[in-house]
């Protein structure tokens, strides 16, 4: 009789599949943590794909370098040392441009060793998170626009694997008005992306927010209400559209919870109707890949 399930394998079975379990898991977490592309695992198991110059495409980092990345990173001085410290030291120096928006006198800049983005006139609070944002946009395109085809916001305590966005955005196209991010299905035509996941424009999404932005008679809200709603409902204005985030096997590649909630699936309840595709736990993900095995 064909049993299935981590805890329907026979006796002699079971304490071999535990420990495969947990050897997956902390291999998982290994590359993770030391920022080897989980990519190189998946394809060397499938006909050594990794070799380039034996099939004639390019490598990875061949591709990675065609892609350049601005990380817009919102932080405030209080978290200087702390978060954005991490950031300028960990996943923030893959970014091909790393700029930390924050409420701060000019002058005072200097005093930390971080790359600030000279934008005057941010207001502190939760509840400015919207006006912050904008102004990050604004001053990524009149100052930053020509050197990049990717533009991100994240906050700072999001971290980012830049080398896994890369290789999704590689194959995107940034002269398209298009974003990127977990999708939310409600509040806005066509849905918005969680802020908490981090979001990301095309080159001409920028364009088009900026442009909107320099409306007189823009219906763009210049500050409160959520950052993340009401800077999807200021791009829809100009036509710039949600796409989807997922890998080959359709599963989401940005995350706006922490680690053990999706990786355990405790998802708040508000979350099945705000999610545009179906919530997968990282444990369930797992589990598929155990096969049927016959007592």
């Amino acid at each position: 009789m064909g049993k299935s399930g981590l805890l329907m394998f026979p006796q002699k079975r079971r304490w071999f599949t535990i420990v495969l379990v947990v050897l997956l898991l902390i291999t998982s977490i290994t590359f993770i943590h030391n920022d080897i592309d989980l990519n190189l695992l998946f394809y060397t198991s499938k006909n050594l794909k990794i070799l380039p110059n034996v099939i004639g495409t390019i490598s990875f980092e061949e591709k990675r370098q065609t892609v350049k990345v601005c990380c817009l990173v919102l932080t405030t001085p209080s978290n200087f040392l702390t978060r954005a410290k991490a950031v300028n030291e960990t996943w923030g120096k893959r970014c091909d441009g790393l700029y930390f928006i924050t409420e701060m006198e000019k002058k005072s800049m200097s005093t930390y060793d971080l790359p600030i983005a000279p934008i005057p006139n941010i207001i502190s609070g939760y509840w400015h998170l919207t006006l912050k944002s904008r102004l990050a946009f604004i001053y990524a395109y009149e100052n930053l626009y020509s050197k990049y085809d990717w533009f991100i916001k994240a906050d700072d305590d999001t971290y980012i694997i830049v080398e896994h966005l890369k290789d999704f955005l590689y194959e995107q196209n940034a002269s398209q008005p298009i974003t990127f991010g977990y999708n939310f299905k409600v509040l806005v035509k066509q849905g918005y992306h969680s802020g908490g996941a981090s979001y990301v424009l095309s080159k001409e999404s920028l364009k088009r927010f900026f442009e909107e932005t320099r409306k007189s008679n823009s219906v763009c809200k210049v500050d409160g209400g959520s950052e993340d709603v009401e800077i999807a409902a200021c791009l829809r204005l100009q036509g710039v559209y949600p796409g989807d985030a997922l890998d080959k096997e359709n599963k989401e590649l940005f995350h706006p919870l922490n680690f053990i909630a999706h990786f355990a699936g405790k998802f708040p309840e508000w979350m099945f109707s705000y999610a545009k595709y179906p919530l997968q736990s990282m444990t369930h993900l797992l589990l598929r890949i155990i096969p049927e095995v016959e007592m």
